[in-house]
């Protein structure tokens, strides 16, 4: 069995030098999620990897980029050059993947795609009719879920994803939205990362952690009130992650100095403060789309962290299998954060360690990638029959 991936994911060096060219805060949640899916499947099988990386002609200080191929172990990423005008954009990828499928043996060759982008789907789409290859499409997100974007769009988009021959999927609900015609599928909550070098964050002392989105909506503004409330003398609260409005969170933070903004640091940092954490927090507010469609960004990660605390809203998925792991809030109100964070405080020292330990324990026995490639490959073996 070969993987053919078709994704704006990169190698993870790639992803962080690409960063800093970018005037903006890439979503980081979608390089995570599929560069880990694809180094998981790489564990026992070749995945040749098609990667159209994110680029924009507004906010990307680059003028183009080069064709390139990297090997990783058992994953070779071939990125398809890309220049600024949109049609020569999509005619390159386009003739870049003829390339590389030429070139590439499809026996038993399986493609899988991203669903939130409609022209890495649409190629995907293309060249598996092309080849009369079987297509997963990996989704985590809803179309709705991106950022200003249009119900035609989402419309589309979901229309074009209806008719892969399965799904991979971070909850049921995602399943249900792009899976209509009840085609084989998979869902799985997310994936550990298994490797990254670990970053000295001694500097900060002893502090909460946040990173994902900071759009208002997603809770960090009460957070910071919160913390603001519960005045914890040397405690700091540190928060990264993309969508912000930075003017306004900056003036909202700036007569607080035990809170510290740190940008959108790189996968290794943003990992290593997770772990070395007294608390990582998502304040992401309850709702039932929320919770039918979304895995709130690193709560993944905070489960398997190794010295930290996890403090979340609900969530119905993953409240089953870390209910006596997780301190659970109902609310992401102001009042619903404090208490959390002093039930957090308040608990002995024998009390965390037991939940961080059962708590890592459980997450690696879900979501490690041994486990995540396990169960997609034996998902993937009914598709070669």
């Amino acid at each position: 069995m070969k993987i053919i991936y078709f994704t704006t994911a990169c190698q993870k060096e790639d992803y962080v030098s690409l960063s800093l060219a970018w005037r903006i805060s890439l979503n980081s949640s979608i390089q995570n999620l599929h560069n880990r899916l694809i180094r998981a499947l790489a564990l026992t099988h070749e995945v040749e990897v098609l990667s159209f990386r994110p680029f924009s002609k507004r906010h990307c200080a680059l003028k183009k980029l080069e064709a390139e191929e990297k090997p990783e172990g058992k994953i070779t990423w071939h990125y398809s050059p890309i220049k600024r005008q949109k049609l020569f954009r999509y005619i390159c990828a386009y003739f870049y993947t003829r390339k590389i499928m030429k070139k590439t043996n499809l026996k038993e060759a399986i493609i899988f795609t991203e669903t939130l982008n409609s022209r890495v789907l649409q190629l995907a789409k293309i060249y598996s009719k092309k080849y009369n290859l079987p297509i997963i499409g990996v989704c985590h997100n809803t179309p709705s879920g991106i950022p200003n974007t249009k119900r035609a769009y989402t419309l589309a988009l979901l229309d074009k994803a209806k008719n892969l021959s399965g799904y991979l999927t971070t909850t049921p609900g995602l399943n249900n939205l792009f899976n209509r015609h009840s085609r084989p599928s998979l869902v799985f909550s997310g994936i550990l990362e298994n490797k990254y070098q670990e970053i000295d964050c001694s500097q900060y002392g002893h502090y909460f952690y946040y990173d994902g989105n900071l759009s208002e909506k997603y809770g960090i503004y009460n957070l910071i009130s919160a913390f603001k409330k519960l005045n914890l003398g040397t405690i700091k609260l540190i928060i990264s992650g993309y969508h912000s409005n930075e003017e306004k969170l900056k003036k909202i933070i700036a007569d607080v100095p035990n809170i510290v903004y740190l940008g959108s640091p790189n996968n290794d940092i943003v990992l290593s403060l997770i772990n070395d954490a007294l608390i990582n927090i998502n304040p992401r507010p309850f709702s039932e789309d929320f919770d039918r469609y979304l895995i709130p960004d690193n709560l993944i990660d905070y489960l398997g962290a190794d010295k930290a605390l996890t403090l979340t809203v609900r969530n119905n998925r993953l409240e089953k299998d870390f209910k006596e792991a997780v301190v659970w809030i109902d609310s992401s109100e102001v009042e619903g954060l404090t208490n959390g964070i002093k039930a957090c405080l308040s608990l002995t020292d024998r009390q965390k360690e037991h939940m961080i330990r059962r708590a890592k324990t459980d997450a690696v026995k879900l979501f490690s990638m041994a486990t995540i490639n396990r169960k997609a490959i034996a998902f993937l073996k009914q598709f070669l029959k």
